[in-house]
Order: structure tokens, then C-alpha cells, then sequence
């Protein structure tokens, strides 16, 4: 940048009226063509004249301090629009390279986006594959090993699932979510070690606990069977027989047994499987609104999504296994009543199953 009539005369911009005649005059004297011996005296002097003449005069001065004040600005937004162009070059180099990187030509980003796709539909195999690849491509992402430590709780293997919520974690220790879910399999889970390594694996089931919720579930079904109560719901067509004891029985027997396999271990925490990593809906919530409508078409559901995607959940299969044997059970219940079974078989489950669901999720509030 040039020189300006402050640099010429060596005073700050705030420098008083005589502070600008001290420095000049001392100029002056200096650099005089008749007292200095320097060939480029007289164009030096003309430059402290110059600079004085301006300075000195108030209108002036306060002109050009306003030309400097604007150079200063447009010089302010031309780096300010240097380093603009250079940050979307880099991030244009950037996403160029991953495009390049990635298996199908898109940004990080959008495999990412398509990854939390992929699960969030029950897609676990192309999920787990896509998961590996982009951690190869990009090993400080964190969505990837989340997704991984999701779908490997699900399958059971508590071992690889905190590996995978260790490592999401590390990479993204902002997010409470990881550290969370990390913890808590480490509570819920036991160290075993033998002779090759020492890995985490799941607690103990216990058989106590579904035992005695089978057993509570057999007085239901012996309470309904002994009832004498008439229909309540004979304006309601498709279960025009049902009776006060046979609604409370069902839904109780869900109760029972969730509360008796959560206890149990026979499921896993129930957050856990009612929403994955992302904060999206996990396929034993999405089910429980289905079953609402009717169980059975819930858990058709289930096994096709399952088998076709190869995305079975253990703790999702327990628990639909689980309310279709008590559902068939308390059907056998109302032969001897006036109740009509087939009722209670297609309707029934639906009861069970969000009975089922709240057991479990009350269990599970009370558990450490």
C-alpha cells in the first residue's frame, strides 16, 4: 500500500495540529534541497510539503481521512472476498474428492444422509455394508459406527455394539447420545474372558421372571374362562362378545409378560429399540402402532421386512413371539364362554401387545 501523508510525515492519524507543524518543521530542516546532500531531497521535500498542506488544513484533512477510511474498507471486503473464494474452492476440492472416494460418485454427506436411509427403512445388510465402506473412505465419521452399533445390538452382540458406540463417540464427543447408549450397554452387560480374548456379552438370562409372568398370564386365561360377565362391546361388531375380564386379562397379560422378560434379560432397554442413534423410530415402536390396528398384520409384517432385509431384532422377536403365544392362549380361554374366539384371536393381540410394550417400558424406567 502507498504511502500516506502520515507515513510521509512519521505521526499517527490521531496526532494533534501541532504535532503535524512539529514533525514537519523537523522534516523541513532535515531534507531541505539547500541542507541535505541527497539526490532525492527535492522529491522528498515535496512530498512533506504536500503531506503538510493537507494535514494542516482541517477541510483537508478531514477528506482525505475520509478517502483513507473508504480505501481501508474496500480493501477490508477484497480480502474479505479473497478468503471467501478460497474457502469455496477448498470446499468445492473437497467434495470433489469425495465424490472421487465414495462408491457411487456422491459428497460424504449424502452417503451419510442415505446411510440413516438405508437403516431407518430396515435395510440393515445394505446399512452395515455401506457403514464399512464409508469408514474406510472417511474413519472420523461418527453416524457410520452408531448406525454399526445399532444394528449389531439388535442382532444381540453387545460386544461389537460398544465397540461401535466407543468408537462413534471418540469421533463426535459432543453428541450425549453415543456416551449414553455406551454406558448403559456397558451396565446392562458382563465381561467374560477365556482363553483367546476377554469380550462383553449380554447378562445372564434369568428363567425365573418369564416363568412367573407365564404363570400370571395362566390365572388370566382361567379367569376368563370361569367369568360370567356379559359382552360390553355388542355394538362393536368384530368383537361384539368381549367382556370387561377379557380386555383387563389381555392387556394385563402383555403387562405380565413385557415387565417378566425385561426383568428377565430376555429384551433389551427399551429406549434402545424404540429409537436408534439418529433419533429415528426403531421397529418395535413402528410395530406397536401398527399392532394397534390389528397384531397379526404387525407381525406378518415383521417376519417379511425381516427375512426379505435380513433385519431381525431379538428383543423385537421375543416380544412378538412372546404375545402370540399368550394371545392364542387366552383365545383357547374363552372356548368354554360365551365369548367367541375367533374374536379374541384376530382382536386380541392388539391388547397384548401394548400392554406388552408398557410393561416393558416401566421395567425398563426402573432398572439402572
Amino acid at each position: 500500500m502507498a504511502q500516506t501523508h502520515y507515513d510521509v510525515l512519521g505521526v499517527a492519524p490521531t496526532a494533534t495540529k501541532a504535532e503535524i507543524r512539529s514533525a514537519y518543521r523537523r522534516l523541513v530542516l532535515q531534507h531541505h534541497p539547500d541542507r541535505s546532500n541527497d539526490s532525492n531531497s527535492k522529491e522528498i521535500f515535496l512530498r512533506i510539503k504536500s503531506a503538510y498542506d493537507v494535514l494542516a488544513d482541517e477541510g483537508a484533512k478531514r477528506h482525505y481521512d475520509e478517502r483513507l477510511e473508504y480505501i481501508a474498507r474496500q480493501a477490508q471486503e477484497e480480502a474479505k472476498r479473497r478468503v471467501e473464494a478460497k474457502r469455496k474452492a477448498e470446499q468445492e476440492a473437497k467434495l470433489k474428492a469425495e465424490r472421487e472416494a465414495t462408491p457411487t460418485g456422491v459428497t460424504l454427506a449424502e452417503e451419510i444422509l442415505r446411510l440413516q436411509g438405508l437403516y431407518g427403512k430396515g435395510r440393515h445388510f445394505e446399512a452395515e455394508k455401506l457403514a464399512y465402506s464409508l469408514i474406510q473412505i472417511s474413519p472420523r465419521q461418527a453416524v457410520p459406527y452408531a448406525v454399526l452399533a445399532d444394528i449389531m445390538r439388535g442382532r444381540g452382540d453387545v460386544n461389537e455394539a460398544s465397540k461401535m458406540y466407543a468408537y462413534a463417540a471418540q469421533m463426535d464427543p459432543t453428541n450425549p447420545v453415543y456416551q449414553r447408549r455406551y454406558e448403559a450397554l456397558l451396565n446392562s452387560s458382563q465381561i467374560v474372558t477365556d482363553r483367546r480374548n476377554t469380550r462383553m456379552v449380554a447378562e445372564d438370562k434369568k428363567m425365573l421372571a418369564p416363568m412367573v409372568g407365564g404363570s400370571f398370564v395362566v390365572l388370566c386365561g382361567i379367569f376368563v374362562a370361569l367369568s360370567s360377565e356379559s359382552a360390553i362391546t355388542s355394538r362393536i361388531g368384530f368383537i361384539a362378545t368381549w367382556t370387561t375380564g377379557l380386555m383387563v386379562s389381555l392387556f394385563l397379560s402383555g403387562v405380565g409378560v413385557g415387565a417378566a422378560l425385561a426383568v428377565g434379560n430376555w429384551l433389551d432397554r427399551f429406549d434402545a429399540m424404540t429409537s436408534s442413534s439418529s433419533g429415528r423410530a426403531g421397529p418395535t415402536l413402528v410395530l406397536g402402532m401398527v399392532a394397534m390396528v390389528n397384531f397379526w398384520v404387525s407381525a406378518i409384517l415383521y417376519v417379511l421386512v425381516a427375512v426379505g432385509l435380513r433385519a431381525f431384532n431379538y428383543s423385537t422377536t421375543r416380544l412378538m413371539s412372546t404375545v402370540s403365544v399368550v394371545t392364542i392362549f387366552l383365545t383357547l380361554a374363552c372356548i368354554p364362554t360365551h365369548i367367541h374366539p375367533i374374536e379374541t384371536f384376530f382382536w386380541g393381540g392388539n391388547l397384548v401387545y401394548v400392554g406388552g410394550l408398557v410393561g416393558w417400558m416401566a421395567t425398563d424406567s426402573m432398572r439402572p
